[in-house]
């Protein structure tokens, strides 16, 4: 096998005629995004409690996503070369309890800081692994990936619920009650539901992998692509970060903060499952710009209101944004890489983008908040956004353009 990594349709030729039923991977995603949603809403507040100001935050967060840079592809590159993800997700989903109970009893920032980033390596990964392995149990039927996503978002909105009301008795080190056992549920049932290694049937390959991500960058498009989701998720990342802290500067108490987080999940739910027809319709291309456009939106609306309930009637917003920019992304990556690579480009384009965005965002976010206030953060978040819009939409009409499509 070359270097090259041509742009390759991945359907089998001999594959069978109904569909693959995407229940086991619902389940996984449903119970994966439940522990998320107990997480990731309150983690900021977390910070906080103990005692770490905006620009600590800011650094604590960015260090997670220097790890989780590393960390997402190795864990794609162990899949790949293993050609089974359901081992390295149970061995995520432990990790990620363990760490989490450490983090939890933490209080000193230097060692919030470490637990932090341990856990973040254990975990990193999880999200494109368990994309990838649905993307493989899917075969030709890949739009359908959607349709099991959605059952992650529905877990996150009960995660995110749950624990707004847990924390009002607990305080924010409350989550990781919820976080540790979920994450580890998450691990365990990605080992018994997600059935035979993900390579069974496919030629196994055995390549470098920097050979595997030289490829994937001289694949036309995807360079600038992971440019433009880098841009993106930066400027998601800003925002997220920082408006529970600014939710609770308005006097918002957590369970507000959980409804604020809700909408967007249960928007993303009827977008995911009817992302095949949409895909359809107007193209995977044209729905990864719009739900950018979605993105910049919402941080635009956001940096205009003060009142907590209009953040929650603007955080749909973000469901739509999520829904046609992380499928969208999933499935374009699926059908422009040969299935030997699933694993590590997934890594790459979901987890090591989406990681970079989180440090850059967590930095400039809380920099820019501490000049410009919160509010005039989500401003520029709103603008760099449409860059990354923009970047995104070039680098789709190349890959078109190159590939006569």
């Amino acid at each position: 096998m070359t270097d090259s990594l041509p742009v390759t349709d991945s359907s089998q030729p001999n594959q069978p005629r109904s569909q693959p039923s995407i229940r086991r991977p619902a389940v996984v995603y449903a119970a994966l995004f439940f522990a998320i949603g107990t997480f990731a809403p309150y983690l900021s507040v977390f910070y906080r409690s103990v005692g770490l100001t905006l620009e600590g935050i800011g650094f604590v967060a960015a260090l997670t996503g220097v790890v989780a840079v590393v960390a997402a592809p190795m864990w794609g590159a162990a899949v790949d070369r293993l050609r089974d993800a359901r081992g390295p997700l149970l061995v995520a989903g432990l990790w990620g309890a363990a760490a989490a109970a450490w983090l939890a009893v933490s209080r000193e920032p230097v060692l919030v800081a470490v637990a932090a980033a341990i856990l973040s390596a254990g975990t990193a990964g999880m999200g494109s692994m368990l994309d990838s392995r649905t993307i493989e149990i899917m075969g030709s039927s890949r739009d359908r990936y959607g349709r099991a996503r959605a059952w992650g978002s529905a877990g996150f909105v009960a995660g995110a619920l749950v624990v707004g009301f847990v924390l009002q008795g607990t305080g924010p080190a409350g989550m990781f009650l919820l976080y540790a056992p979920a994450v580890a549920a998450a691990g365990i049932a990605a080992w018994l539901l997600l059935g035979q290694p993900v390579g069974r049937g496919v030629r196994s390959v055995s390549i470098g992998m920097g050979r595997d991500l030289g490829g994937l960058a001289r694949t036309p498009g995807l360079l600038l692509l992971f440019v433009g989701s880098v841009i993106v998720w930066t400027s998601f990342a800003a925002v997220t970060t920082f408006v529970s802290l600014q939710l609770v500067q308005l006097g918002a108490g957590t369970a507000v903060v959980g409804f604020v987080f809700t909408p967007g999940p249960l928007v993303e739910i009827p977008f995911m499952l009817a992302f095949p027809a949409l895909a359809r319709r107007v193209g995977a291309e044209r729905l990864l710009v719009l739900g950018a456009l979605a993105f910049a939106a919402r941080a635009a609306g956001w940096a205009l209101v003060s009142e907590p309930w209009l953040y929650v009637a603007i955080a749909p917003l973000s469901g739509v944004g999520y829904a046609l920019f992380y499928v969208g992304t999933v499935t374009y990556i699926a059908r422009a890489v040969p299935p030997s690579v699933q694993a590590t480009a997934q890594g790459v384009f979901s987890g090591t983008s989406m990681a970079l965005g989180a440090i850059l965002g967590a930095v400039l976010g809380g920099q820019v908040a501490a000049v410009l206030t919160i509010p005039g953060m989500f401003a520029v978040a709103a603008a760099s956004t449409l860059v990354g819009a923009l970047i995104v939409g070039r680098a789709t009409s190349l890959r078109r353009t190159v590939s006569g499509g």
